[in-house]
C-alpha cells in the first residue's frame, strides 16, 4: 500500500514538472511574493493612517502651547516678572507652565512615534522594491534564497502589525518636562521677543 502510494506520488511529480517545469515553479514561488506585496501594502495604509491620527494630535497640542505661552508672556509683562521664583507666585502662571509640562510631553513621545512610524513606512517600501526585484530574476533564484526573503519580511510584519493595533502611545510611556526647562525657554524667547518689538518702535 505504501509502495503504491509513493508511485502516485512520484507520478504526480512527473506530471508537474512535465507540463509546468521550471516555469511553473517561477509561478508558484512569484505568486507567494505578491502575496507578500499585498500584506505589505495594506500594512503600509495603516501605518500612513497612524502617522497622520499622530500629526493631528500634534498640530493641536502645538496651538495649545501657543496659546498657554502666550497667557504666561503676558502676565511676566504685565507684572514685570523676571525670574523663575516669581513667576512661580503668580498662580496664572505657575498653573499655565504645568500644563504645558503635559502638553510638550505628549508632544515629545508623538514625534517620536511619528518617526518610528515613518522609518517602518520606508523599511516596507524598500523592501516591496526588493520583492519586485526578484520577481524580476525569479526564475534565477535558489528556493533557500526566496524563504530568507520570506522570512525578513515576516519579521517586519509581525513588528508593524502589532504597532497598528495600539493607541498612537501608551500615557504610562510619558516623559513629563522639567518646568525649569519650559521656563527658560518662555523667558528667553519672551524677552528676545520683547527686545524686537522694542527696537521696532523705537527706529535708530
Amino acid at each position: 500500500m505504501e509502495k503504491r502510494d509513493i508511485g502516485r506520488s512520484i507520478l504526480a511529480a512527473m506530471i508537474l514538472l512535465l507540463f509546468f517545469g521550471p516555469a511553473g515553479a517561477g509561478t508558484l514561488k512569484t505568486g507567494s511574493l505578491e502575496k507578500k506585496i499585498c500584506e505589505i501594502s495594506a500594512l503600509r495604509a495603516k501605518i500612513m493612517d497612524k502617522i497622520d491620527q499622530a500629526i493631528e494630535i500634534r498640530t493641536r497640542l502645538e496651538q495649545r502651547f501657543g496659546d498657554l505661552r502666550d497667557e504666561i508672556r503676558t502676565e511676566l509683562i504685565r507684572f514685570e516678572i523676571h525670574s523663575h521664583q516669581q513667576a512661580l507666585q503668580n498662580l496664572r502662571i505657575r498653573y499655565n507652565l504645568s500644563l504645558i509640562r503635559v502638553v510638550r510631553a505628549y508632544t515629545n513621545r508623538l514625534n517620536e512615534r511619528i518617526d518610528y512610524f515613518q522609518t517602518g513606512n520606508e523599511r516596507l517600501r524598500f523592501m516591496v522594491h526588493q520583492i519586485n526585484d526578484d520577481i524580476a530574476i525569479i526564475n534565477t533564484l535558489k528556493d533557500m534564497e526566496i524563504q530568507d526573503l520570506i522570512n525578513r519580511i515576516d519579521r517586519l510584519l509581525n513588528e508593524f502589525i502589532p504597532e497598528t493595533k495600539k493607541h498612537i502611545f501608551d500615557a504610562a510611556d510619558i516623559h513629563p518636562v522639567l518646568i525649569q526647562s519650559i521656563w527658560n525657554e518662555i523667558n528667553v524667547n519672551s524677552f528676545e521677543k520683547n527686545a524686537m518689538q522694542t527696537e521696532q518702535s523705537y527706529p535708530g
